[in-house]
């Protein structure tokens, strides 16, 4: 028999004598009668340096959109004033450190929406910039934009995450 949590990933029992589980990720077997642990194997978190990595380069990419967006929402037109070079390039790298100090903060348990939230944010911020491109240059609009196209990736993106997530099988 396979154990399989409950009703959230704190409160784990087991199928078989309703033992409360315990917390740890690495556990196989159920330490009262031994039912296998096999689903939670394969769900185990990713590894922090994947997602500290996936979340420095997503936050490079959010960083340069919304300094895209920025610029043409303020009307910029070349030659671009020293200051707002400045701030145009310091976003980006903003992005880096706010979304990798995140990346470096989130539980083990959280990880995975952790990257699948910079991905999505990422599909958002894109699809503003080309809208912003094209014309679009109201500023609850391209909000908008960002928070529908992050929902409606979401699920596409996690599928996708999820699909590759790392697994254990050499374990059981």
């Amino acid at each position: 028999m396979i154990v399989q949590p409950h009703t959230s990933p704190e409160e784990r029992e087991c199928p078989v004598c309703q033992t409360r589980m315990p917390d740890g990720l690495d556990m196989r077997r159920c330490p009262r009668c031994g039912a296998r642990v096999l689903h939670w194997a394969g769900e185990r978190p990713y590894d922090r340096g994947i997602v500290l990595f996936n979340a420095r380069i997503g936050g490079l990419t959010a960083g340069a959109f919304v300094s895209m967006m920025t610029l043409l929402l303020l009307g910029y037109r070349f030659p671009l004033p020293w200051g707002v070079v400045l701030i145009a390039l310091a976003l980006p790298v903003a992005g880096y450190v706010l979304l990798g100090e995140g990346a470096q903060k989130v539980p083990p348990t959280w990880r995975t929406h952790y990257l699948v939230g910079v991905l999505a944010l990422n599909a958002g911020l894109l699809a503003a910039s080309m809208a912003a491109v094209i014309g679009l240059l109201a500023l609850p609009a391209l909000a908008g934009i960002v928070a529908a196209v992050g929902t409606l990736a979401w699920p596409v993106i996690r599928a996708a995450v999820t699909a590759s997530a790392p697994r254990d099988d050499a374990r059981a």
